[in-house]
């Protein structure tokens, strides 16, 4: 290879390394301000750092204890990173159902994708399908839940089943566009909250105030 074309792939090379790094420290920067928004929305809320997992937020949302973090993915490069919830506490479902929302293409639970499927219209939010074993009717609870969040609703997947729910929702490398992320909490919640046998405080998540990154 002739000196010349060795100075253009050093470059090259060069250029790639500074994306990479660029990128790296953009998504850090974004993980960091979301999960301290997080934190600051749940109760007790707390930041957690985990051996080669990095750092989660945990606290309490209504009668749900919350944990959320940055999960990757190798099998699944379409939709890594993407943010993962885990709640654990008061869910009043008989049978376990899974919802879509917009072009999420991955499942949490692949046997679901054998169940029933309902499709359900988006009005003034993205469209979404539930998958369950039993047919569901609009007026279902996680269903009611899900399209009550409107166009804050982002693609992502929603797992529900007794006293459990998970989800996955899309990220953005910008701070301000992971909405998303508090439209699932937010409808997480409300899914807890009903059938409650006393009143509870549903801990309804408004709205993400971030900063756009400088520098």
């Amino acid at each position: 290879m002739s000196p010349l074309l060795w100075s253009v792939a050093a470059v090259a090379l060069g250029l790639l390394l500074l994306f990479m790094m660029n990128g790296g420290r953009r998504s850090r920067h974004t993980r960091h301000v979301v999960l301290e928004e997080v934190k600051r929305r749940l109760r007790g809320g707390s930041i957690e750092h985990l051996p080669a997992r990095g750092p989660r937020a945990r606290g309490r949302l209504g009668e749900l204890e919350v944990t959320v973090d940055l999960h990757h993915e190798p099998g699944r490069r379409n939709e890594s990173p993407m943010w993962r919830v885990m709640a654990v506490g008061p869910v009043r479902v008989d049978e376990p159902m899974e919802a879509r929302v917009a072009d999420w293409g991955g499942w949490i639970d692949p046997w679901m994708q054998m169940e029933k499927v309902l499709s359900v219209p988006g009005g003034s939010g993205p469209a979404f399908t539930i998958h369950a074993r039993q047919s569901l009717t609009l007026d279902h609870p996680v269903i009611v839940a899900l399209r009550r969040q409107g166009p804050g609703l982002v693609a992502g997947c929603l797992h529900v089943q007794h006293d459990f729910m998970r989800a996955e929702i899309h990220y953005d490398p910008r701070p301000e566009d992971n909405r998303g992320l508090f439209a699932f909490l937010d409808a997480m919640s409300e899914i807890s909250a009903h059938g409650s046998s006393r009143h509870m405080e549903a801990g309804r998540i408004h709205r993400l105030h971030v900063g756009r990154e400088t520098g």
